[in-house]
């Protein structure tokens, strides 16, 4: 029998919260990352902390920053 991702994820949705969570950074654990992404990414997140020390840029709020996409995809999804 062949299981689909969507049957896994319709039973992923059953788990608690906690579970999936589990589940999601077990998943994520498990698919290779080509040292060039981590290498990116690492470099990203050094600027930006480096921007947010040096004051060149502002934090959000995680709460507001969430708002703001929100509300940005249902700008878009209405036009």
């Amino acid at each position: 029998m062949t299981i689909t991702v969507d049957r896994v994820f319709e039973d992923a949705l059953c788990l608690t919260g906690e579970s999936r969570i589990v589940l999601a950074e077990r998943l994520l654990e498990s698919v290779p990352h080509a040292p060039s992404v981590f290498e990116t990414q690492l470099a990203v997140a050094i600027r930006r902390a480096n921007e947010m020390e040096s004051g060149a840029v502002q934090g959000v709020p995680g709460e507001e920053a969430l708002r703001r996409v929100r509300e940005s995809v249902l700008r878009r999804s209405q036009s």
